[in-house]
């Protein structure tokens, strides 16, 4: 016997997949019309979006702001969180105008019409500015909505995950961890589950503003009354929307990978071949991704305007009056079609050699890039002890990467976490404890047996056994204890002699200028995970970031102002090719002998060698080598 939640998930799947059916016969218009919003949008709409953004932050007294202050920024002042809002309903509006225009052409096809495409935009454009208030008014609200889950999320954290650093619980993963994984997964279905209520019920708010002229504040609830009767079955069709959505670029990535790495070897590795090679995957990766673009935009359409055209009042009566017959599918507009698809491949293909000459010009030159030993040789040996450091000098690294951070006593020790949790299950707060308790500490057995005899290392001490060996990159770690930290680093370092064999960097800004305060002319930079804004206006002198954002434009934008990149943490080798193909400065790595052979390599390739080696890296490959989350972090 089926239940009757089975017989509405069915229905919801047999709606879905004559959804699907019924998307074939409007492809080509829905397909030329999302690529024509997607151009206005790229070419109007997100600079608007860029300038907006750039002035909210010159008017909150910064070029840019990183990581943390990100969430201060955007939350704790007007300027930010208008640029919340504002850029939030920008992005939302530009999805809703290409739905309008998307929906235009359903509609159309319910009434027996097929609508070319400039037919279809201006459907769309005509109700541009209401449908940017709907945007602006959904933002709120979705704001509001989220604003209580995401209280709980903080309550969970504040009663569970305080008490000591994060870096333990994600590393060792004791049971509050879990007690708390659990509550904010359950905190995560609640708002999904909410959510996806309330978007069933605002199904139809897009339509009834762009077809019935509704005032966007009334348009929500509107629809919630249409969509009585319908809720459980639209929520349903979008729950499996969704997770099509999400499933197929991850299902055809792999066969998209597979197929590159059959086809390059018939390209063979001369230049002429690797240009082939890489426009012809430039076109594919576009055409492909464009592909399952339209597809998940146009089921979106016209599932809204089934629910639609199945509430309408009074029958069909609101539908607009199409001029265009449904013959006009065949004849004229079947030359148009295959003239556009020529069109459109010319262009890719022209984008796809213009990929191939940037890239040629990036793998042509011997790259001189640095090996940054993170927190010491820390794949070999416990991280952030003179026996890292050791290591990472047998290594051929350039710089030791290692953390320093003020004891109670005035001391400065090399320490990353807050606490010494992670590495001996020691809750001794670092700015709390003097530098003979936490030296008292073994912190060398949780890696092995064999450096039981490891302890915190002073400052002082990592200097010494650098010195002549390997140059020291200092991060100043700010956990809001800090006394005199850039004072006593300067003092430290000059006592050694090594004011020419150090780098500074910090997460905080405010550290990284205290440190050119008391010495201008030291090289001091700035650690960056996520960023808004003119990074590379920032005044600092590298820019050490998170590997996601070392792209080939931030890199690009980065050595035009002066600024190396060094990118963390980098630990497998065809991620390292790719950043070194990309022209980074630096790699921060927890394997630097790993990372100094594949520099070398890289160096004895050619040119199309290189091209060759940068495009498989791009088209392949899982990471070799997998780190814990706290592992990578700066």
């Amino acid at each position: 016997m089926t239940t009757g939640g089975e017989a509405g998930r069915r229905g919801a799947l047999r709606a879905l997949v004559d959804t699907f059916r019924r998307l074939r016969p409007v492809w080509v218009p829905m397909a030329g019309t999302s690529l024509l919003c997607s151009v206005i949008a790229a070419g109007v709409v997100l600079p608007l979006a860029g300038l907006l953004l750039r002035w909210l932050i010159a008017h909150s007294g910064a070029p840019a702001v990183a990581d943390a202050d990100i969430a201060l920024f955007l939350l704790t002042t007007w300027p930010g969180f208008v640029a919340l809002v504002l850029i939030g309903a920008l992005a939302i509006a530009v999805a809703a105008i290409e739905q309008a225009c998307l929906m235009g052409i359903a509609l159309a096809w319910e009434r027996g019409v097929v609508l070319r495409v400039r037919e279809a935009c201006a459907f769309g454009a005509r109700r541009v500015g209401a449908i940017t208030r709907l945007a602006t008014v959904l933002m709120i609200r979705l704001l509001i909505l989220i604003l209580p889950f995401a209280a709980v999320a903080g309550a969970v954290y504040w009663a569970l995950l305080r008490q000591y650093d994060i870096n333990f619980y994600l590393a060792r993963r004791p049971p509050a961890f879990w007690v708390a994984a659990v509550a904010l997964g359950l905190d995560a279905l609640a708002l999904l589950f909410v959510t996806g209520r309330q978007l069933a019920s605002w199904l139809l708010s897009l339509p009834l503003v762009a077809v019935e002229k509704h005032w966007p504040a009334t348009s929500f609830g509107a629809s919630a009354r249409r969509m009585q009767g319908h809720r459980r079955e639209a929520a349903a069709m979008l729950v499996v929307w969704a997770l099509t959505a999400l499933a197929l670029p991850l299902a055809i990535m792999p066969a998209m990978q597979a197929l590159g790495r059959i086809v390059a070897p018939v390209f063979g590795t001369t230049l002429s071949g690797m240009l082939s090679f890489v426009g012809l995957v430039a076109v594919a990766w576009l055409a492909v991704g464009f592909a399952i673009s339209v597809l998940i935009k146009g089921m979106f359409a016209l599932i809204t305007v089934r629910f639609y055209v199945a509430t309408l009042p009074a029958g069909d009566a609101a539908l607009p009056a199409w001029r265009q017959p449904v013959s006009a599918l065949t004849g004229p507009r079947g030359r148009w079609h295959w003239g556009a698809m020529v069109a459109g491949i010319a262009v890719a293909a022209g984008a796809g050699a213009v990929l191939a000459h940037f890239l040629v010009q990036d793998v042509t030159r011997k790259p001189a890039v640095l090996v940054f030993a993170h927190r010491g040789a820390s794949a070999a040996a416990p991280e952030n002890t003179l026996a890292a450091f050791r290591r990472a000098g047998t290594e051929r690294t350039d710089y030791v990467e290692l953390d320093v951070q003020e004891t109670t006593d005035g001391v400065v020790v090399v320490v990353h976490d807050s606490d010494l949790m992670k590495v001996a299950r020691s809750p001794l707060k670092i700015w709390a404890s003097t530098a003979a308790q936490l030296r008292a500490v073994d912190i060398g057995s949780f890696f092995a047996a064999a450096y039981a005899d490891q302890r915190v290392p002073t400052l002082a001490e990592a200097l010494a056994v650098c010195k002549g060996v390997s140059r020291v990159d200092i991060e100043l770690k700010d956990y809001g204890h800090d006394q005199q930290l850039e004072e006593r680093v300067v003092d430290l370092v000059e006592a050694a002699g090594m004011q020419d064999q150090i780098v500074t960097m910090s997460l905080s800004p405010g550290m990284v200028a205290r440190m050119k305060q008391l010495r201008p002319d030291w090289t001091a930079g700035l650690l960056i995970a996520r960023a808004i804004g003119q990074v590379n206006r920032l005044p600092v002198d590298f820019l050490a970031v998170e590997s996601e954002m070392a792209t080939l434009r931030f890199i690009r934008s980065a050595h035009a102002s002066g600024k190396p990149v060094y990118v963390w943490t980098v630990n497998d080798p065809q991620r390292m090719i790719r950043l070194i193909g990309l022209g980074v400065d630096g790699l921060i790595t927890n394997h630097p002998a790993l990372a100094r052979d594949v520099i070398d390599y890289y160096r004895t390739l050619s040119p199309p060698g290189r091209l060759f080696l940068l495009v498989m890296t791009r088209l392949g490959g899982r990471e070799e080598i997998s780190e814990p989350d706290d592992a990578t972090r700066p």
